[in-house]
C-alpha cells in the first residue's frame, strides 16, 4: 500500500504533535521545563498573476528541560500547511522535527549534542561562510535563514584554551540542500545555475549519487574564535561534502539522436576562512572570507568529457553598518566570487560582485519597525528589492506587511524569478 506525499504528512504531523503532547504531558510534572508554541500564517499575493501565490499556516512547538545539573534539552518541531499549494506543487503540509539537542558543559567546555543550527558568519541577504547546515531552497532566499537552514545531527563541542574559543564539529549526516523542482514557483531556470545543451541533444536525468557512509562520509570542521585589541576574529576550517550536486555529463548516441545523461553527484570540498568585525564609534566594521579548494562548475562546451571543470573559489564580503541616528542602522555590503581556473565555458562569470543596502528605523517605542533589504548584482544588473513593516501589536501577536521585488533579465540568478514579484501580510502569536 502507497500513501500520497499529502497523507505521509498527515501522518507524520500527527506523530508530531502526539511526540509533543508525550514531551509536554512529561515535562508538566519538571519544575525546571518550559514549552512554548508559535502559530503564524502568511498570505502572499502575486502582483505579477494577480492571484494568491501562498495561504501558508505555520505551527512551531518548542520545549526545553533543564535537569539542574549543567543540562538542557530542547526540542522544537514545525508543521506546515499551504492551502494555494504553489510554492511546492508536490507538497501542500510537512512536518518535521527541526532541532532536537542536548546542551551540556564539561569542565569549562560547552557540548551540543543532536539535531542543531551552527551558524558561521552573518553577512546580510548572503552566505560567504554560513554553509555548515544545507539550505531549504523552496522560496529561493525569501525565507528567514534560520527558517530555510536545514539543522544537521551534530556534535559540536566549544572548548575555552586562554583566550581562544575552539570549536570542534563533527557532522555524520548526509543531508544535503533542498531545492525548488518541476513547476515550483522558486525552480532555478537561469543559465547561470543550470548547464545548457546544443540544439537537438536530449537531456536524461539519471538517479543522484549520495554518500553512504555515516562515519566514513562524516563532514568535520574547526573554529577558532578570540577578541584582539577591538577585534572579534575567526578562523574557519570546514572538510565538507558541498551541499550543491555536481551535474556530471556522459554524451552517448541513440537511435533517437544525441542524449546527455546528467548524474548529480556530491563531492568533497576543502573551506578555508575567517571573519573580523571591530567598531569605531558610529561605524562597524566587518567582513568575511572563504576559500573553497575544490569547485566544480558545470560547463556547456559539448567536448569536455564529464561537463565539469574542477577550480577554486574565493569568496568574500565587507561589510560596513552606520548607527549616528538614534534607533536607526544603515549597512552596506560587498560580495565577490572569484574563481581561479576560469574557463569561458563555465556556466558562471569568472568574477561575480553583488552590493546590498539595508536601512532600518524603529518607530514608537520600538513596538514598529521599518526595513528595506536592496541585493543587486553588478554582472546582470539584477536584484532584489525588500520592503517591510513590522508591528509588535503586544507580548504575544506580532504582524508584517512588506514585499518582495526582483528585477532584472532573466538570465540572472534574482532576474530569473521577477515574474513572482508579491506582497505579503503575516501574523504570528507566540505563547
Amino acid at each position: 500500500m502507497t500513501c500520497s506525499p499529502r497523507e505521509r504528512c498527515v501522518v507524520a504531523s500527527k506523530a508530531l504533535v502526539a511526540s509533543f503532547t508525550l514531551l509536554i504531558n512529561t515535562t508538566v510534572a519538571a519544575a525546571t521545563s518550559s514549552n512554548s508554541i508559535t502559530v503564524g500564517n502568511e498570505w502572499a499575493y502575486s502582483t505579477q498573476a494577480k492571484q494568491t501565490q501562498k495561504f501558508e499556516t505555520t505551527l512551531k512547538p518548542e520545549i526545553e528541560i533543564n535537569s539542574g545539573r549543567d543540562m538542557r534539552l530542547t526540542a522544537i518541531g514545525r508543521i506546515r500547511y499551504d492551502a494555494k499549494n504553489q510554492i511546492d506543487v508536490d507538497n501542500d503540509t510537512d512536518a518535521e522535527l527541526r532541532e532536537f539537542y542536548l546542551e551540556t558543559t564539561i569542565g569549562r567546555s560547552f557540548l551540543t549534542l543532536g539535531k542543531q543550527q551552527i551558524v558561521w558568519g552573518k553577512a546580510d541577504g548572503l552566505k560567504v561562510l554560513d554553509v555548515v547546515n544545507p539550505q531549504e531552497w523552496r522560496e529561493f532566499i525569501l525565507d528567514d535563514f534560520d527558517q530555510s537552514r536545514i539543522p544537521l545531527w551534530t556534535v559540536n563541542a566549544e572548548i575555552p584554551v586562554n583566550d581562544v574559543t575552539l570549536q570542534l564539529l563533527w557532522i555524520p549526516d548526509q543531508t544535503y540542500h533542498k531545492f525548488a523542482a518541476g513547476d515550483d514557483l522558486y525552480t532555478f531556470t537561469s543559465p547561470q545555475q543550470i548547464p545548457q545543451l546544443p540544439d537537438g541533444v536530449t537531456r536524461k536525468m539519471a538517479a543522484e549519487e549520495r554518500p553512504d557512509n555515516t562515519l566514513q562520509d562524516a563532514d568535520w570542521g574547526a573554529r577558532l574564535s578570540t577578541f584582539w585589541n577591538g577585534w572579534d576574529l575567526t578562523f574557519n576550517y570546514l572538510y565538507h561534502y558541498d551541499d550543491r550536486p555536481v551535474l556530471y555529463r556522459q554524451l552517448s548516441m541513440t537511435t533517437n539522436g544525441l542524449v546527455a545523461s546528467i548524474t548529480p553527484r556530491y563531492e568533497r570540498s576543502h573551506l578555508i576562512g575567517t571573519t573580523f568585525s571591530n567598531a569605531f564609534g558610529d561605524f562597524t566594521l566587518r567582513g568575511e572570507a572563504g576559500y573553497s579548494l575544490d569547485r566544480y562548475i558545470s560547463t556547456n562546451d559539448a567536448t569536455d568529457l564529464d561537463g565539469i571543470v574542477k577550480t577554486s573559489e574565493l569568496a568574500y564580503v565587507i561589510g560596513m553598518d552606520w548607527s549616528g541616528f538614534s534607533d536607526t542602522l544603515l549597512s552596506t555590503q560587498v560580495f565577490q566570487s572569484l574563481l581561479s581556473d576560469y574557463l569561458p565555458s563555465m556556466i558562471r562569470q569568472e568574477t561575480e560582485t553583488t552590493l546590498t543596502f539595508l536601512a532600518r528605523r524603529d518607530l514608537m517605542n520600538q513596538t514598529v519597525s521599518a526595513t528595506l533589504l536592496w541585493i543587486h548584482n553588478l554582472d546582470f544588473d539584477d536584484g532584489l528589492a525588500r520592503p517591510e513593516i513590522t508591528y509588535q501589536l503586544n507580548d504575544v501577536v506580532s504582524l508584517k506587511f512588506g514585499a518582495d521585488i526582483f528585477y532584472g533579465d532573466q538570465i540572472g540568478l534574482f532576474g530569473q524569478f521577477k515574474k513572482n514579484n508579491r506582497v505579503i501580510t503575516s501574523i504570528e502569536a507566540s505563547y
